[in-house]
Formats: C-alpha cells, structure tokens, sequence
C-alpha cells in the first residue's frame, strides 16, 4: 500500500486555505481519546513514508527491515514509496526515478518544458501516479508503467494524482476555479466526483485508494469556511467523516486494504494526536506521551510508520 507525501499534503492545505493543523479549532467538546499500540523509534533520523506487507520500511535514504539499515536500492538519491515486490520509487539527484528490482528508471514529464514531476503513488503492479508541472505552469496528474506516461482527465483545472491501487484506479483531486474537488480515476481513464461534506462547496482531496476502490483524505465543510475534516469514501463514493463528534481539523493520510485508515487531527480543545481507525471502529490515538507524531503510511498488519519530532529532529517510528 503506497503512501502520499507529507509535500503534496502540506500544500493542498496551504493553498486551499486551511486552518494550521497544528492547533486546534476554538470551542467544542473535549474529547477523551483512545489510545492503543507503542511507538517503536527504528533509529534513523529521518522520516519514515511508506511500509509494505514484508514490514520493510522506506526512510528518506534507507530502508529498515528486522532491525537492520540498509542503503537504497538502483542508485536512487531519496525515495517515498515502497511496494510488497520491493519496487521503490523516489529520486536520483532530485529527479523522479523507479527501481523496479532489477533496473532503474527515470520516470520523466508529461511535457518537454515540465520540470517539476513528484511521484506520489505505487501499485503492486509497478504502476506509478504523480504530478508534471512547468515552473509557475498548471500541474497535471499523470499515470505511468514500464516507461508510459498518460495524463489522467480533469473538469478543466489542474489535476493531482495521490495514489494508485492495484486494479488501476487513482485518486487525487481536479480543480474547478479555485475549489478542489476530490476524484476518482478508474482503469480506462473515466473520472469519478467523490462527494464532499456539508453543501458540498468546499475543497476536498483523496489522498489514498484501497484494492475495493474505497478512497480516505479530507473535505471542507463549505468553501471559505477553513473547517476541514478527515474522511473516507465508499467504493460508490459515499462520504463520512473520520474523528470525534463536534469537528476536528485533519487528514487521513493512508488507508490499508483493510480498512484502517491513518493520519492525524486536531481535536476540539486538543492539539494536533496521530490517529488509526478500522473500518467501523473508533478513533484511536496514538499515545501522547511518545511525542509529536505524524504518520505517513499503514501496511495491511495495521503497522503505520511516520515521524517522530524532536527539538533536534526527526525520527523514523513504527507504530502497531
């Protein structure tokens, strides 16, 4: 199960206008929070972005795997995303590039004048999605296998591709003006709007796709209204919120295939908590006590990786 960037996350929110997620939204009702699992520190000060099923875990430069660090495969410089094959995807010299267990590709651009391409998601079948876009240009989203590289459809705007599952179908988001709507590509390329919560005005995006076609990110309210909330879509695109009643400000960030979706909140009252919730279940927290925490990815064990935030740093961790 792939993972989406801390980047791409990071500035959707800004450009949407959301509220910082770092601090909580005013009023409402303390919440008390679940807490479960231990935060296991893998001893790399760096991020931790992706986990597979094997329990490898991809770091910035390293993958960790039954406790011992080990350089990155085919050359690659940085990477993001891992698969159960062992495929990785990151950088070479801070180009988009694709280890594909025996030979390295460089992914390239939609476009000649194209300079800026991110990887943001890896299927089991080594298919990967992202975003080419010119310095200062519109970003598009893009799907790409075994060096074919092919612009995925939007509502006018720009695109961006989040993740990939392993039938094929994207989600990411295309915009319309300024709102961005959360989207589903299917396999032959048709685009699916995923529903948005309250009148459905404001911005949402699908950060991450399940093999059933389920879909998890965020939405707002309304546009304009700064109030974002982590959710999941059905396969049919049905919306629901993730987190406490009375509102939290949030991201799932990853979404296994079985149904345990991660990310983080800010509860009403409360700051910033790291989260895991089963399909159905509650909302469990990661426990304060281990710090600021964010995590990134969740394999399907229910294992999530993420960063741990020190006054000197970062920290891969290990959630379970």
């Amino acid at each position: 199960m792939s993972a989406i960037a801390t980047a791409l996350l990071v500035t959707t929110l800004a450009v949407t206008g959301a509220a910082p997620l770092a601090g909580p939204p005013g009023g409402g009702t303390t919440v008390t929070p679940q807490q479960a699992g231990v935060v296991v520190d893998l001893g790399v000060e760096e991020c931790a972005w992706d986990v597979n099923d094997r329990g490898t875990v991809l770091t910035t430069t390293h993958l960790v795997h039954g406790g011992r660090v080990l350089p990155l495969p085919g050359g690659l410089t940085t990477a993001r995303l891992i698969n159960d094959r062992g495929q990785v995807a990151g950088t070479v010299d801070g180009q988009a590039a694709f280890w594909d267990g025996s030979r390295l590709w460089m992914v390239g651009a939609l476009a000649p004048d194209h300079t800026l391409v991110y990887v943001t998601g890896l299927s089991e079948r080594g298919e990967l999605v992202g975003t080419s876009a010119a310095w200062g240009g519109e970003p598009a989203a893009f799907r790409w296998r075994n060096g074919v590289m092919t612009e995925l459809e939007g509502l006018g705007g720009r695109t961006d591709a989040s993740d990939v599952n392993d039938r094929g179908q994207v989600v990411g988001a295309a915009w319309v003006g300024d709102t961005q709507h959360a989207v589903r590509w299917e396999t032959d390329g048709r685009l699916v709007q995923l529903a948005g919560l309250g009148d459905g005005s404001g911005s949402s995006l699908a950060t991450a796709v399940d093999d059933r076609g389920r879909a998890a990110g965020y939405s707002y309210l309304s546009a304009g209204s700064g109030d974002v909330r982590p959710v999941r879509w059905s396969a049919t695109g049905a919306v629901a919120e993730v987190g406490p009643q009375g509102g939290a400000l949030g991201v799932v960030a990853d979404l296994s295939d079985r149904g345990r979706a991660i990310g983080w909140v800010a509860p009403p009252g409360q700051g910033q908590q790291a989260f895991a919730q089963d399909s159905g279940g509650p909302v469990r927290y990661v426990d304060p006590a281990a710090g600021e925490v964010t995590l990134m990815a969740v394999n399907d064990a229910g294992h999530a990786v993420g960063c741990l935030f020190t006054d000197v740093g970062e920290r891969a961790i290990l959630w379970r």
